[in-house]
């Protein structure tokens, strides 16, 4: 069901346009024709890459390895700027291959996919466009755990009914108490696969925050249930601020991957190896426009080629 195929790269090379025209301009100007790599070359691309949000820590990590790459070309006087790109890619797609990128469905247990993210980070979205997805193959349930917000539940039930899948809410305001409702019910009607909605957190909020450890327990205690993944939802329109993010959600519940939307409308996508690589998160899919198939799974070596441009 996740199957990925070549037309995520050429979806994705459109989508990311912002981004890498922003991105390859600056660093064709910095390699300009045929240049000799020197510290004021390594200066200026690192320079290139935090002005794309990639963070010092990622950045510095790609000038070094690049640099060392460069060593076997130390003979020629001169290298044109398509290597220095094609290096750049190959770093670029080493540092966000990860195992475990694909989103894990338990053959046996009912598998419980846990999605968390701020508000308005297209987190209710992605869980519609998600369902649809795994629903080809499962039968899919999802779960209105957001009681904070009834427009949030109300946006779930749409998307339910949009994607032909069953939908649980409950009057219950803890959420802890809904979702352990939830379980009982997609076992009575054999749902496969239950995709919890959380309250939008705000990091700065403890209480809510602490709310999703409960509902992360609450899962793990269920018989015959598997936690199969524990999402974050990033928008890629944040950059680097969404790093921040990542820090207080991964201190209150154990992350298993992030899901990074609206790719197709910023120029700062380049956070995306950031946000992956300084906290070690596989990045399972990207959303690159409004359409259920613009969810997309991760595929590293198209979206580093896309990242910069090339074919």
């Amino acid at each position: 069901m996740f199957e990925k195929t070549k037309a995520f790269f050429k979806s994705v090379k459109e989508k990311l346009s912002k981004t890498s025209d922003t991105l390859t301009s600056s660093i064709v100007q910095v390699f300009k024709a045929k240049i000799k790599i020197d510290d004021k070359v390594l200066d200026d691309l690192r320079e290139s890459l935090i002005l794309a949000d990639v963070s010092y820590n990622s950045s510095e990590r790609i000038i070094s390895n690049f640099k060392n790459k460069m060593k076997g070309y130390e003979t020629e006087k001169e290298v044109n700027k398509e290597l220095y790109l094609g290096l750049l890619q190959k770093e670029i797609q080493l540092m966000l291959t990860m195992d475990d990128s694909e989103i894990n469905i338990n053959s046996k247990d009912i598998s419980v996919i846990m999605v968390s993210g701020v508000n308005g980070s297209g987190k209710t979205t992605t869980i519609g466009k998600l369902a649809s997805i795994i629903s080809e193959e499962k039968k899919v349930m999802i779960v209105a755990g957001d009681t904070f917000r009834a427009a949030a539940i109300e946006q779930l039930e749409v998307w339910s009914k949009r994607v032909n899948v069953d939908f649980y809410s409950s009057d219950e305001k803890d959420p802890g108490s809904v979702v352990f409702s939830s379980i009982a019910k997609a076992k009575s009607i054999g749902s496969e696969v239950v995709i919890v909605d959380t309250a939008g957190r705000l990091g700065n909020n403890e209480d809510l925050m602490n709310e999703l450890s409960k509902i992360q327990k609450v899962i793990e205690k269920q018989g015959d249930v598997t936690l199969s993944e524990n999402l974050l939802v990033l928008d890629g329109t944040s950059g680097q601020n969404a790093l921040s993010q990542i820090e207080k959600f991964k201190s209150n519940i154990d992350i298993t991957g992030i899901i990074i939307t609206k790719l197709d409308s910023t120029s700062k996508a380049g956070f995306a190896i950031s946000a992956s690589y300084d906290y070690n998160l596989p990045i399972k899919m990207i959303g690159v426009g409004e359409r259920v198939e613009d969810l997309m799974p991760f595929d590293s070596e198209g979206f580093s080629k896309a990242l910069l441009g090339l074919d």
